[in-house]
């Protein structure tokens, strides 16, 4: 059965460069992106998301370099292609112990994109966004995937959902 881990230490790796002041947004984005793992020398579609998040899912996110997916997508004036942005983190801890493409283990440990939510893993996230005080905003996710407005097409990204922090749910019991 999965668990989900109760508390994680947030690494110097989540924050964002010096020159990028990150600010805790109570609606976030969530996107599918292709990805080179470039330890495993691999393409896995991770889960990736606009901004720093408000609420216990912050702690699974990690600033990241995106390596360029073929020498024929490369930035430049013409492509908008992002270098480094923010992914979450696997919720399946031991999935970070495998040996292969998608997991961590061996004697190299957690590197590249191991640790990396996949798209395989979107149920376990839905189920741990709504555990903790997240809902699913379902009216803005249905406006934009049917309409023609596209996110990001030079890195491939597809919308999942977006997601909103509900701090009154989670503050409710501390009488704030």
């Amino acid at each position: 059965m999965f668990a989900f881990p109760l508390k994680r230490s947030v690494s110097a790796s989540t924050a964002a460069p010096d020159n990028i002041a990150p600010r805790a947004s109570k609606t976030v984005s969530l996107f599918s992106q292709p990805f080179l793992d470039t330890l495993d020398q691999c393409y896995k579609n991770i889960v990736v998301i606009n901004l720093l998040p408000q609420g216990p899912l912050a702690e699974y996110v990690r600033y990241v370099s995106f390596p360029a997916l073929s020498q024929f997508k490369q930035p430049g004036p013409c492509n908008n292609i992002r270098q480094c942005g923010y992914a979450l983190q696997s919720l399946d801890t031991d999935n970070n112990h495998c040996v292969g493409c998608g997991g961590g283990g061996g004697s190299r440990g957690k590197k590249g994109g191991r640790d990396l939510m996949t798209i395989d893993e979107i149920p376990n996230l839905i189920s741990f966004l709504i555990s903790n005080g997240y809902s699913v905003d379902t009216s803005i996710t249905k406006m934009f995937q049917t309409s023609e407005i596209r996110f990001n097409t030079d890195m491939n990204q597809k919308l999942i959902c977006f997601v909103t922090y509900t701090t009154a749910a989670c503050d409710a019991g501390n009488n704030k």
